[in-house]
């Protein structure tokens, strides 16, 4: 669809807007931060749906409904603007676009911890909560800078590949389905966020949720290991993936991690549950940037192929 009768699609319009906008200006406040209203609906519906004695149903039900609820209302503001005046429906699909990734703030948090991890070690402890949710009391500060290079390219997957390949796949039948889709996304991975955890209450509530999330993510998840081997220069970073994938528990994390691993060429390390990068050592203390730096050339290899798969089709 092209609002403007440009010669440019309108999808490539709201991916670089989107882009530009969170790079510039990074998360927006949490009033107008539609990530925010879903994490609100979220707590909101668990107090409704947590009477039920299915805690499986009663989840999965949270989850469909943010789902659907969350897609379903992005299109119907698209056909709402575009009988007021269709040029705010591009602007609109920039803006919704943008709440679904989290370019910026993922490389600011990191190299905030980093520089913590350095300098105060008890302060960073504290900072590594906004990344992980493991035990940090007794992490050294080799683990925690190991911690911060997994966090970092689990969420790589999470808030820039995922949203941008649902956001590709529906703009190949219209930018507003493209937007649609990543919302939908987002929804479900911030229900994923907030109730997938494997223990408590949450064992059995939060299970469709995660599961939905782990399929949605689960072709991403292996997409990604080919930016972070160009991002690397190297075929190292995937032949790893693919030798240690499975070694973490969840089904799509380890195939962004290990081939963060096999690029930095060090060890990553979850204790009493997984390591990647064996014959490696622990990151030293400049091996966090060089994630970062690694990171942030994935991205850009990723969007310069959008960018030329979306003026092609």
């Amino acid at each position: 669809m092209d609002l403007f009768e440009l010669r440019v699609p309108a999808s490539l319009v709201v991916l670089l807007g989107s882009l530009i906008l969170d790079l510039l200006l990074g998360e927006p406040p949490e009033i107008f931060h539609p990530v925010v209203w879903m994490g609100r609906m979220i707590d909101f519906l668990k107090e409704r749906f947590d009477q039920f004695d299915n805690r499986r149903v009663s989840g999965s039900l949270v989850a469909l409904t943010i789902a659907f609820g969350s897609g379903g209302l992005t299109y119907l503001l698209f056909e709402l603007i575009i009988v007021v005046w269709k040029p705010l429906a591009l602007l609109a699909g920039i803006y919704l676009m943008k709440s679904t990734i989290s370019i910026k703030s993922l490389l600011g948090v990191a190299r905030k911890v980093g520089e913590k991890i350095e300098s105060d070690s008890d302060l960073a402890r504290e900072e590594l909560l906004a990344l992980v949710g493991r035990d940090r009391s007794d992490l050294s500060r080799a683990e925690m800078r190991s911690a911060t290079i997994e966090s970092l390219f689990e969420n790589l997957v999470d808030s820039v590949i995922t949203p941008f390949f649902y956001f590709f796949l529906g703009s190949l039948v219209d930018f507003r389905i493209g937007v649609t889709l990543a919302v939908a996304y987002k929804g479900i991975n911030t229900v994923d966020s907030m109730l997938g955890y494997r223990t408590g209450d949450l064992l059995d509530f939060g299970f469709f949720g995660a599961r939905l999330d782990d399929l949605l993510n689960w072709v991403p998840s292996r997409f990604a290991i080919w930016f972070i081997a160009l991002g690397a220069f190297s075929p190292w970073p995937a032949v790893v993936a693919f030798k240690e994938w499975d070694a973490t528990p969840s089904p799509n994390s380890g195939w962004p991690m290990a081939a963060a691993a096999g690029a930095l060429k060090v060890k990553l390390v979850k204790q009493d549950t997984y390591t990647l990068g064996p014959e490696y050592d622990l990151p030293g203390s400049s091996d966090l940037n060089k994630a970062i730096s690694l990171a942030g050339r994935a991205i850009g290899f990723y969007i310069f192929l959008l960018f030329a798969l979306l003026f092609v089709f």
